[in-house]
């Protein structure tokens, strides 16, 4: 399955510092490294489309035990804007 992440909404005051399209737990997803407002972080946005049968609480759980997020730090869940869903992790201040 083939999803096109070339139309992820942003803030206009967010950078995105690095983008890579790829699957995790075999779903279309797209990971960004990104800066705002001297916050960094991090985030795999899945399409609403693609997450047939997947509930939020198992795609949490999922992206907590990989390798990206760094050891006790948060994780969350956000569905805005409409037809995505991010995970954003390894939040943290600048400097």
């Amino acid at each position: 399955m083939k999803t096109d992440f070339n139309h992820i909404p942003h803030d206009p005051e967010t950078t995105v510092l690095f983008q890579l399209e790829s699957c995790f737990d075999d779903i279309p997803a797209c990971y960004q490294s990104w800066h705002f407002d001297g916050i960094r972080g991090e985030s795999i946005i899945f399409m609403n489309k693609d997450l047939k049968n997947r509930n939020d609480t198992d795609l949490i759980a999922k992206v907590k035990a990989s390798r990206l997020v760094k050891k006790n730090t948060p994780v969350t869940l956000s569905r805005n804007p409409p037809g995505y869903l991010f995970i954003n992790f390894n939040i943290h201040l600048d400097g």
